[in-house]
């Protein structure tokens, strides 16, 4: 069989410093494992890597020749994050040299951790993929022990956590937005996040993205000693009161409104001139 003499590529030169959506990986797994074989023979950390190939699950081929692809490549024309060179004065290992071999541990105590990082490279645009992989190799945190469910469970918000963030305002440094990301990934695996939290913020995140006029902080949320089934009962109206807040230029509290008493029917906002938390019936 001919070998691939070069990786067969997936990404663009340059692109901008939002989310991007990709379109799906077709490379077969045979096409993904020559790929990472034609990457270690232009770049040496990447070699560690190969007798370990027959011993992970195939699906994660993707993210291993991914990784690699990133490490090579600017994220935009403006901002870049070095996957290839360690912190200055530290001894630590180059990112991608890191995960070259940390990858394969992940895959046998955290597989989800695996899946979960696939998926912000799919939706988080290059930026944040470089930076969220660095930190991950810097950070150890996808080897971190029992929490491969809060990676299975966080996978399906990362689309909509990463819009909310990198596609939100920016902060007065660079990276700002990605370490706010990153952040709230560690709050997902976090061991004191309630599981059954973590379970309900596809179907929270569903309903607010259709409106803007809301606050929501997911940390304080899943940290939250609040019943769930409170919690279920008000996701039940949330958008109709979200839709309602949005018509009478009100900012509605998400955290307040998902843990309120069922028999509270008062509507927590925040007020447009002192910005302090304020209750109103809805009219």
């Amino acid at each position: 069989m001919i070998k691939l003499l070069n990786p067969i590529l997936r990404f663009t030169e340059f692109e901008s410093m939002g989310t991007c959506k990709r379109l799906p990986d077709t490379r077969t797994t045979e096409q993904l494992r020559e790929s990472i074989h034609a990457w270690a023979r232009q770049i040496p950390e990447v070699k560690q890597i190969l007798p370990k190939l027959d011993n992970m699950n195939p699906k994660h081929f993707g993210l291993i020749a991914d990784t690699i692809e990133l490490s090579q490549k600017p994220a935009t024309t403006y901002l870049d994050v070095d996957m290839l060179h360690p912190e200055k004065n530290t001894p630590f290992f180059a990112p991608l040299d890191k995960l070259m071999a940390v990858f394969p541990m992940i895959g046998d105590k955290n597989p989800h951790a695996l899946d979960f990082s696939k998926e912000v490279i799919e939706n988080a645009g290059k930026l944040t993929s470089k930076f969220f992989l660095k930190s991950a190799a810097d950070l150890d945190f996808l080897l971190d022990s029992g929490v491969d469910k809060n990676y299975e469970l966080g996978t399906k918000v990362v689309e909509p956590l990463a819009k909310k963030i990198i596609d939100g305002p920016k902060g007065n440094e660079p990276l700002s937005r990605q370490k706010v990301f990153v952040g709230h990934v560690l709050s997902l695996i976090d061991k004191d996040a309630d599981l059954d939290k973590i379970s309900l913020l596809e179907e929270l995140y569903g309903v607010m993205r259709k409106r803007s006029a809301y606050v929501f902080d997911m940390e304080s949320f899943i940290m939250s000693k609040a019943p769930v089934d409170v919690i279920k009962e008000n996701i039940k109206t949330l958008d109709d009161d979200l839709a309602w807040c949005y018509s009478f230029g009100k900012c509605l509290d998400a955290n307040e409104y998902l843990i309120r008493n069922l028999d509270d029917k008062r509507i927590p906002y925040y007020g447009k001139i002192d910005g302090n938390l304020q209750y109103t019936f809805r009219k």
